[in-house]
């Protein structure tokens, strides 16, 4: 039987970073499905015109991606991947400009924060836009004298757009974290991480002890995040990242230790650790 062809969705523009992640975990020529919202990204999935996702969930200078946490508590997709991102941020503009004739400069607030020192080196005024590869496309689109863009090389390359100056951000450990997520588990490669979701009885030490489950077994434990549950003021939910596999033994009597503490139990998947790109 021949597999369906992969498309994966992305939230973005195309030339945005998630599809740059795309592109360096599965190859340049994967189709994908680029969508305005990380909603329209599982809805994608859950009606069949993606097979993926590729869902940005913690960035190394900005921390976690909120809305992405909370999609995955939302939606039953398995995590089958995780892929790490070097950011690296270009001032791009129309062909023939010259950098000392920009004035101003558009990006996301948020690549406009991580480049701020370099803008004021260059004296530009920066001008907010919803999405980095937004505004590489619509100053392609409707250029206008002095103004450049702050995206990634494939924007640049996607909008025909001329780089006037790369790594243009303020630091160099700039990564994006991002998962893959489908509908089916992946095939097992170690080494490995798990992700799970979880809720604790509102006792004291009640997280202490949960984590012991981890701790008393040997599981390493990589990440640990807490966001409110939405019917429930000051209640939490846990996101917790660790080294290993739900089919490993100690990890499956965690787990079960971890249950008998825990009010909700959800186990996004086990998926093959990502490797840190070169900088």
């Amino acid at each position: 039987m021949t597999e369906p062809q992969r498309i994966i969705a992305f939230q973005g523009e195309p030339g945005a970073y998630s599809e740059q992640a795309v592109h360096e975990h599965f190859g340049p020529k994967t189709s994908t499905l680029p969508c305005r919202t990380f909603s329209e990204m599982f809805d994608a999935v859950h009606n069949g015109r993606a097979t993926q996702i590729m869902l940005p969930v913690e960035n190394s200078l900005a921390g976690m991606v909120i809305p992405a946490y909370d999609m995955l508590v939302d939606h039953d997709l398995r995590v089958q991947a995780e892929v790490i991102v070097r950011v690296e941020h270009c001032l791009m503009a129309p062909a023939g400009t010259l950098i000392n004739e920009i004035t101003h400069v558009m990006s996301h607030h948020q690549a406009l924060a991580q480049c701020e020192t370099n803008i004021k080196r260059q004296g530009l005024i920066p001008v907010d836009h919803y999405d980095t590869a937004g505004a590489a496309r619509d100053l392609a689109n409707n250029p206008k004298p002095g103004l450049a863009a702050i995206a990634s090389a494939l924007a640049a390359e996607t909008y025909n757009l001329e780089i006037l100056s790369h790594n243009f951000e303020d630091m160099d450990f700039n990564f994006t974290r991002f998962f893959v997520l489908g509908k089916l588990d992946p095939a097992r490669q170690d080494p490995c991480k798990t992700s799970i979701i979880f809720t604790t009885r509102h006792v004291p030490g009640a997280l202490h002890i949960v984590l012991g489950e981890l701790a008393s077994r040997g599981i390493n434990l990589t990440k640990i995040e807490s966001r409110p549950r939405r019917n429930r003021p000051w209640h939490y939910r846990f996101f917790v990242d660790f080294e290993g596999h739900e089919d490993d033994e100690a990890v499956q009597e965690a787990m079960l230790g971890i249950l008998k503490q825990s009010s909700f139990l959800q186990v996004l998947g086990s998926y093959p650790m990502a490797k840190m790109p070169s900088y």
